[in-house]
């Protein structure tokens, strides 16, 4: 990463049903209790993802006219696990 600007490793955005979306959610919670990591997916393209050491977990919900929003972040710093592969 280069100073204050976050460099974008891996970034996916796709129309999920609320179903698909659950899914997707319980299957990250579980790995994450079993191995402490999840792999994330995007065409071609995957990234493992390994929190750990102090993680902090940042819930949001906004709304604004007519557009809803609920954004889940998890962040740790480098060097106490992060991701551990592109490819």
């Amino acid at each position: 990463m280069s100073g204050n600007k976050a460099d974008i490793i891996f970034e996916s955005k796709e129309i999920r049903s609320s179903e698909e979306i659950g899914r997707f959610l319980i299957s990250v919670g579980e790995k994450l209790l079993n191995t402490g990591s999840f792999t994330v997916v995007s065409g071609d393209r995957e990234i493992e993802v390994a929190p750990s050491g102090s993680t902090k977990l940042e819930l949001k919900y906004k709304s604004k006219g007519y557009k809803e929003e609920f954004e889940i972040e998890i962040e740790w710093r480098p060097g106490a696990g992060g991701p551990v592969g592109v490819k």
